[in-house]
């Protein structure tokens, strides 16, 4: 799994993904999550925690989060903004990588949000990610992750899209350009970003590519299998209905054995 965020795009990255209901969907993961153990979770697991938003929305339910990114600079916001937090004592941030870190410890529950595994283009590295969060968790722990659901791609296809928000300090419009490799069911991502500083003028230009992979539920359902889990759910994301091929964002929730 390679790092896919620029200094530059995790400057704004808040701002481009601000429209994100955080607060709905950390009470989605916990609510999902509760459902698995009957034991009162105590401690997550966060793959992918990014800039710290939903660990800390957990911490405030009373659990104490663990969030491992692959970015370096992704950790140091996060570590930034939790600052003066009240969640902050129970919330801490580390850079690894999923498919190799090692904590030397087990946590009641893990999750891995925002498309987290569809980074994960291969399936050597799908199945080294399987393997070391089933090693950080407890039996009978609940793990749930969203992914790019396959059924929406085949339907709909990629397409081209535009972005263009604003706060007191940026101007940023995004051109993003999707070029889809159906034979190795992957998404090229390719994001063109204006960001204007206000108070200077001066504009950033840049480009970057992210891979992502799309998924068939039944193809997960092997995978986690085979690497210690048992599949409780499939779902759409924030529904509480079957992954839709209208949908690209689908769910699974899994359970640790």
């Amino acid at each position: 799994m390679s790092a896919n965020f620029s200094r530059e795009y995790v400057a704004v990255y808040d701002l481009l993904y601000g429209a994100k209901d955080y607060n709905a969907e950390a009470t989605f993961v916990l609510n999902r999550l509760n459902t698995v153990n009957k034991a009162p979770l105590t401690s997550l697991l966060e793959i992918g925690s990014g800039t710290g938003r939903h660990a800390h929305l957990v911490a405030s339910q009373g659990l104490t989060v663990l969030g491992v990114d692959l970015s370096d600079k992704m950790v140091a916001l996060a570590n930034q903004r939790s600052a003066g937090l009240s969640t902050a004592p129970a919330v801490k941030f580390i850079q690894g990588d999923v498919c190799s870190f090692n904590l030397s410890r087990t946590f009641d529950a893990a999750v891995a949000l925002f498309h987290v595994f569809s980074y994960l283009t291969t399936t050597s590295d799908l199945k080294l990610a399987l393997r070391q969060i089933r090693a950080h968790l407890t039996d009978g722990a609940p793990f749930l992750f969203d992914y790019w659901y396959a059924g929406a791609i085949h339907r709909d296809g990629v397409a081209r899209r535009e972005r263009e928000v604003e706060n007191d300090i940026w101007h940023v419009h995004r051109l993003t350009i999707p070029v889809h490799e159906a034979e190795n069911n992957l998404v090229r991502v390719n994001f063109h970003v204006t960001a204007t500083e206000k108070k200077t003028g001066i504009v950033h230009r840049w480009h970057e590519e992210h891979h992502m992979r799309y998924f068939s539920p039944a193809f997960l359902e092997e995978q986690l299998c085979l690497h210690g889990f048992k599949t409780i759910k499939h779902g759409e994301w924030l529904t509480e209905g079957s992954p839709q091929a209208g949908e690209l964002g689908a769910y699974l929730l899994a359970m640790a054995v």
